[in-house]
């Protein structure tokens, strides 16, 4: 039965195209059972998508509540001019802002947890970065967070932004003015403007852990994936077809237009 669940959530993915929440008999029940989904279903979309992991979400867990999925090739844009996404319900583009941090090394499973400055040692470089969200369910507010889980906790991929100065500390990164305007013709409208910080205080503390807990289970970090460790403002709703741009205070900007899929 988990086979033809992830190849409806796999299929949905690819396609951009939300349905039913899962029957009360098929929807994962714990922590366990929903992983397990999402890995299956993880396969089933590289099969469909032909493609690949590339890396992961996740922030640091909390006493009830566990939060990783995995991030794919082909939903990765890498300082483009343009970003295609699937709109939301109201016709929206939903992003997170976060800090992406990518691996110039490998970080092979082993039993023996990998401190963190043998994590930082392997870390190439950390960029500005923007989630690009999407339920697959209709109805997300009425999934439960085991379904949110298996579905890939509403990633539809990543955009990369500009290198973060090497010189920039992890503590300056974890707190910044947040400002996001979307432009057209002469006119800037102001979408966001605020004081924003990290939700674990800075882009490194969720991928500390989120190391280790997949080297438990036998899962090696790749040189060249990247890792998203939260969003600094929940999800912004931003307009297709207008200029976007995100100031990360001191930190860089971001400047795109975003295309329906």
């Amino acid at each position: 039965m988990n086979q033809s669940i992830a190849l409806e959530l796999a299929t949905r993915r690819l396609l951009g195209t939300p349905g039913d929440i899962l029957s009360e008999i098929t929807k994962p029940q714990d922590f366990e059972a929903a992983l397990q989904l999402q890995q299956d279903v993880s396969k089933k979309y590289c099969e469909l998508a032909n493609t690949h992991i590339s890396g992961w979400k996740c922030v640091l867990p909390t006493a009830t509540t566990t939060m990783l999925a995995p991030l794919f090739a082909d939903n990765m844009h890498d300082l483009t001019q343009h970003c295609p996404l699937y709109a939301s319900s109201d016709n929206m583009a939903l992003i997170e802002p976060e800090i992406v941090s990518t691996f110039a090394h490998d970080l092979p499973a082993r039993k023996t947890p990998y401190s963190d400055t043998e994590i930082e040692a392997a870390i190439g470089d950390t960029r500005l970065a923007l989630e690009l969200m999407q339920s697959r369910y209709h109805s997300p507010s009425e999934a439960t967070f085991f379904e949110a889980l298996a579905d890939g906790l509403l990633n539809q991929g990543v955009y990369l932004g500009v290198e973060i100065n090497p010189q920039v500390t992890l503590e300056q990164m974890g707190r910044f003015q947040l400002t996001v305007t979307a432009e057209q013709d002469t006119q800037t409208e102001i979408l966001l403007d605020k004081i924003v910080t990290h939700p674990n205080q800075h882009p490194r503390v969720g991928l500390y852990w989120l190391i280790n807990f997949l080297s438990q289970r036998g899962i090696a970090i790749k040189a060249g994936q990247h890792v998203i460790t939260g969003s600094y403002a929940g999800i912004i709703r931003v307009p297709f077809d207008r200029n976007i741009t995100l100031q990360y205070g001191d930190l860089g900007e971001i400047s795109l237009k975003f295309d329906r899929k």
